[in-house]
């Protein structure tokens, strides 16, 4: 599966942060691999060894030895037209960088099967004989998390900037938003533009080296920072507001 809103609610707020992160760096990451059924893990495990390919994990379903099949686990893939899991760049080594300092477990530092592409929650050590221990299997697991911190749909702030976060747990990037009867531009990095701004409507991109796109001013400061004016009939600017 491919829906990271299936996993534990604080994986998703480190999956989106790990990608946010990353994009700020210029690491255009995608989410693949989320939470996996029991028959779903056995029939990865039986690769390389009852079927043909390459043994690829050395966790059958049958015992719940995949962290994917308690929600814990995702794998990411690249996104930025490179090859999937291209890698002779480096690339998934300075992701995993990035994943380990927010506090993901990190697949790329295990010597048994190296697994560049996948990070979990550090929690219960590196195999799933604690959870095991603690929970029994993932759908008594499952029913702890309601407790747990969810993602909530709106505007966060980090050191970088302000960017709005889908009920889904992805976000907004070079694109315009209506959000709150204003006008928000967000950038390929998916945080809201300030001041001065070129928007090509027709490559959806900001401020292009050749010039291309159309100006916009947006609010800089207070409340409504990163909102878009517009010139009134008066021949004045102000603020957007969409009723």
């Amino acid at each position: 599966m491919r829906d990271i809103t299936l996993c534990h609610p604080r994986l998703q707020k480190l999956a989106t942060e790990l990608i946010q992160k990353c994009s700020a760096q210029g690491l255009q990451i995608k989410i693949g691999e989320t939470l996996r059924t029991r028959s779903e893990q056995d029939t990865l495990y039986a690769q390389g060894r009852t079927t043909p390919g390459s043994i690829v994990t050395n966790a059958p379903g049958s015992s719940y030895s995949s962290y994917h099949q308690w929600g814990t686990a995702f794998d990411i893939y690249r996104a930025d037209g490179c090859g999937a899991y291209y890698d002779k760049d480096g690339f998934f080594t300075r992701v995993g960088a990035i994943g380990v300092s927010i506090g993901l477990e990190w697949g790329g530092n295990w010597k048994s099967i190296v697994d560049k592409p996948h990070f979990q929650l550090p929690d219960w050590g590196s195999s799933t004989s604690g959870i095991k221990k603690e929970f029994k299997t993932p759908e008594e697991f499952m029913k702890t998390w309601k407790g747990e911190e969810k993602v909530v749909e709106g505007w966060q702030k980090d050191t970088t900037g302000w960017w709005y976060q889908n009920a889904d747990g992805t976000w907004p990037k070079s694109e315009w938003r209506l959000i709150n009867h204003h006008w928000y531009l967000f950038g390929a990095n998916g945080y809201i533009r300030k001041g001065w701004h070129r928007w090509n409507p027709d490559t959806k991109q900001v401020d292009l080296d050749d010039g291309s796109g159309d100006w916009y001013y947006l609010q800089e400061t207070g409340d409504l920072e990163g909102a878009c004016w517009h010139g009134t009939e008066k021949g004045s600017l102000e603020i957007w507001y969409v009723k």
